[in-house]
């Protein structure tokens, strides 16, 4: 295997970027006496707009099912989010931040943000474009691929 694909592999699972983000979020958890996946949902929520139901999650955090029931159950109780039910399709249940939570993901936000600046220093516009748009390629074909 060369460097090369060494390095990509790499990239793909994303060692090094979980670790920066678990760093960087260690304080907020600590702060406000949450899980690392309690903290990952909320942050995914305040993003997800109406995408926000136990199937977005699962699809985008690639969470298990049952782990992302437990967790929203923690967070319904400790009245972090509120379940609200599909208006369509009563199979479906939307969740949402209340206030509560907001702060946590304002700030989980914030500090995302300082990462992405950090990681993409020197980088310029055009090579970020050309780098999400291989990146989406690369997502896309590793969808197709049966496992």
């Amino acid at each position: 295997m060369s460097g090369m694909d060494i390095q990509m592999e790499s990239i793909l699972q994303g060692g090094q970027f979980k670790k920066l983000l678990s760093e960087q979020s260690m304080e907020l958890r600590q702060k406000y006496d949450l899980k690392k996946a309690e903290l990952e949902i909320l942050y995914f929520l305040s993003k997800s707009g109406s995408h926000n139901t136990s199937t977005d999650i699962h699809h985008q955090l690639l969470m298990n099912r049952g782990h992302i029931s437990q967790v929203i159950d923690s967070l319904c109780r400790r009245k972090f989010i509120v379940a609200i039910p599909d208006q369509e399709d009563r199979r479906y249940v939307h969740y949402e931040l209340l206030d509560s939570a907001r702060e946590i993901a304002d700030e989980m936000a914030r500090r995302r943000e300082e990462i992405n600046r950090q990681i993409f220093d020197g980088i310029s516009e055009e090579e970020r474009k050309v780098f999400w748009s291989v990146s989406s390629r690369i997502n896309e074909n590793m969808k197709k691929i049966p496992f």
